[in-house]
């Protein structure tokens, strides 16, 4: 490229930035109206259900009276003028109820970072192996059924899938361990969870990373081939760092969300009728917000439920900050 192509662009580029912001903003509307109007579902959508319910986070900034008053069938609005603005609930929330949820949601995602996570992109790197680009469609087709299927579908399958006496893995675990039945409940919670949200998310999960792949100049392979690679070595070699943008992308997101694992698959998985267990395996932040803001009893507490919440979303922040970190420092890439 010539300098005198450079000093244009350089001059252009001047000559945008004198303008002020707003007459900026104004062209750049007239230039794209054309497509900016089918941002006006999703931009409402997104203040509906995104920015509107987040007036409920000064529940968590008001005290006790704020729940007496929602007892009492009051407006929300009342309720706010009735209490006291105060941070100790703040306070209030870290008990060993708490405790016991956040160190069950960690080790969730914890498990299903290193397990789910990489399920995704080792499926996509083995559907691009297959020679047949309609066959290794049709068997992502497959693979990505189970996520249009609700949770509620889902547990049904599996638990009758699982049972001892009309289902067929069920029968044979049962004779393994003579005739004692297998439950999601004590240690066997986790692992299932972990295998209910692979088997449902996995498929899902690969095709951004398939979409990638495909993208990907077939010549590397080539010349990889040329140079005695084998598919392991290319794999590892060419299709990952060549995927690493998308990779780092969806590692700070599953990073971001570590203190949520789902409530809908938590409450269609809990066994409420063992005490213990309930308690001390299955009781996670996501049940831990809901019992406090919709449970039934005297436990239900609408300041506390905010302040949970507003933690989750503070730890979320820093884990995506601290992801985009790592990820940008390790794999050079991340959100921003």
């Amino acid at each position: 490229m010539t300098s005198a192509t450079h000093a244009l662009k350089r001059s252009a580029k001047e000559n945008v930035y004198k303008k002020g912001f707003w007459q900026r903003q104004k062209e750049g509307f007239q230039k794209n109206k054309g497509i900016l109007w089918f941002i006006i579902p999703a931009a409402a959508f997104t203040i509906v259900f995104s920015y509107i319910p987040m007036f409920g986070v000064t529940f968590a900034f008001k005290d006790t009276l704020f729940d007496k008053a929602m007892r009492s069938n009051a407006n929300i609005l009342g309720a706010l003028a009735y209490s006291n603005w105060t941070l100790d609930t703040f306070g209030s929330i870290f008990n060993d109820t708490f405790f016991v949820a956040l160190s069950n949601s960690l080790i969730i995602n914890l498990i299903k970072l290193f397990l789910v996570f990489p399920l995704s992109i080792i499926l996509a790197i083995q559907l691009s192996e297959i020679k047949s680009q309609k066959l290794a469609k049709l068997i992502l087709i497959i693979l990505c059924i189970p996520n249009f299927l609700s949770w509620t579908v889902v547990i049904k399958v599996w638990t009758n899938f699982f049972d001892p006496e009309i289902g067929m893995l069920g029968r044979w675990l049962s004779g393994l361990t003579n005739g004692e039945h297998i439950t999601y409940y004590e240690a066997s919670f986790k692992p299932l969870f972990i295998f209910y949200a692979a088997w449902k998310g996995a498929g899902w999960g690969s095709i951004l990373y398939y979409a990638a792949i495909t993208g990907i100049d077939k010549s590397y392979y080539e010349s990889a081939t040329l140079d005695g690679a084998n598919k392991l070595q290319k794999a590892f070699y060419l299709t990952i760092p060549s995927i690493g943008g998308t990779i780092a992308l969806m590692l700070v997101l599953n990073i971001s969300g570590f203190t949520g694992v789902g409530l809908e698959q938590v409450k269609l998985m809990l066994d409420t009728g063992n005490a213990s267990a309930y308690y001390q395996t299955q009781w996670t932040l996501d049940l831990y917000i809901w019992e406090l803001s919709i449970g039934q009893g005297a436990g239900v507490s609408y300041v506390q439920a905010a302040a949970v919440g507003v933690f989750n979303g503070f730890v979320s922040l820093f884990l995506m900050l601290l992801g985009n970190a790592i990820t940008t420092k390790t794999l050079h890439r991340g959100l921003w």
